[in-house]
């Protein structure tokens, strides 16, 4: 059976087709199937979904009309119920051999891990390894003499400050080349635990793990506003259909907005997947077997969509 691909969208309409391009470029589908989880798309993000699905025929769309990351990846996993997956948010850039190191760490580690990631450059663990094995170390040293070489969640400065963000992106411009020099460089790979915290926009795991947690953490007041959504949501069908419409789109945003189901509570699975890790004993891994590129990680995207963006090359 085929490994799915979870692609996670909402409203990176500007991204998405870069990401979608290259992911069917450089990804064996003998071996795995995309499945973009359109998490309450916007019409721009729908536009490039629909395009994609009629030209490529082997691609799955899986809907849903509230925007909850963790509710449509529980879903999805719920119909699916295969050996493991590949998560991917639509702001990962991946190149040659992206996934051998997700499926190597699968295969290495198995039940022993909760989840398993690659050498991200703009990410507060995969920064170090990045720049160890680039030799970018003293030029980083040189240039931010005040920032500390550590790694974390959200404490490393890969998260919060927009100069190194701009530095790391400015080492990766060109994906291809890039990624080939990082293997090139290694004489052999290693795979490091992660103790902390860990982004999860590029992640392996596998059903069992997943089972156990029992699925990815949804926040405690989203059942709730769901109940108001559905009732309200009824209320508007039924009016619609009594005055002769399909649906009454403008009604139904406000009833979103209303009911808080315009957005979805990020970072709460990150942390419940930590603590259950450490809970229960199992461990998280980065490999530098293989990279990918992260785009928005951390609160600098605005400022590299000014400063970078045009001058990747995608």
């Amino acid at each position: 059976m085929k490994i799915p691909i979870l692609l996670i969208t909402h409203d990176r309409p500007y991204l998405l087709d870069k990401v979608l391009n290259r992911l069917i470029k450089y990804t064996d589908w003998k071996e795995f199937e995309l499945w973009i989880c359109s998490n309450a798309s916007t019409s721009a993000n729908e536009k490039i979904i629909k395009a994609y699905a009629e030209r490529y025929k082997g691609i799955n769309v899986f809907y849903q009309d509230v925007n909850q990351i963790s509710l449509i990846q529980n879903n999805l996993i719920n119909k699916l119920r295969v050996e493991r997956y590949i998560k991917l948010d639509d702001d990962i850039l991946v190149s040659e051999n992206w996934y051998k190191g997700f499926i190597g760490l699968a295969e290495r580690h198995g039940k022993d891990m909760s989840i398993g990631s690659v050498v991200i450059p703009v990410n507060g663990f995969g920064w170090l390894p990045f720049l160890e094995i680039m030799g970018y170390i003293e030029e980083f040293r040189f240039k931010f003499p005040e920032v500390a070489l550590i790694q974390g969640c959200m404490e490393p400065a890969a998260w919060y400050d927009n100069e190194v963000n701009k530095y790391l992106w400015e080492k990766s411009l060109n994906i291809d080349e890039t990624s080939q020099q990082f293997t090139t460089k290694q004489k052999i790979f290693k795979d490091i635990e992660v103790p902390f915290r860990y982004s999860i926009g590029a992640i392996v795991f596998s059903h069992e793990f997943w089972q156990k947690m029992n699925g990815w953490k949804v926040h405690h007041s989203f059942t709730r506003n769901k109940r108001i959504y559905d009732a309200l949501s009824l209320i508007n069908n039924n009016i619609a259909r009594l005055r002769g419409r399909k649906e009454q789109r403008k009604v139904q945003k406000i009833i979103k907005i209303l009911s808080g189901m315009n957005q979805s509570a990020l970072g709460i699975e990150e942390e419940y997947l930590f603590e259950f890790s450490k809970k229960h004993g199992y461990k998280q891994f980065v490999t530098t077997e293989s990279i990918v590129f992260h785009f928005a990680f951390g609160p600098t995207e605005d400022y590299l969509m000014k400063n970078i963006y045009l001058d990747i090359n995608f």
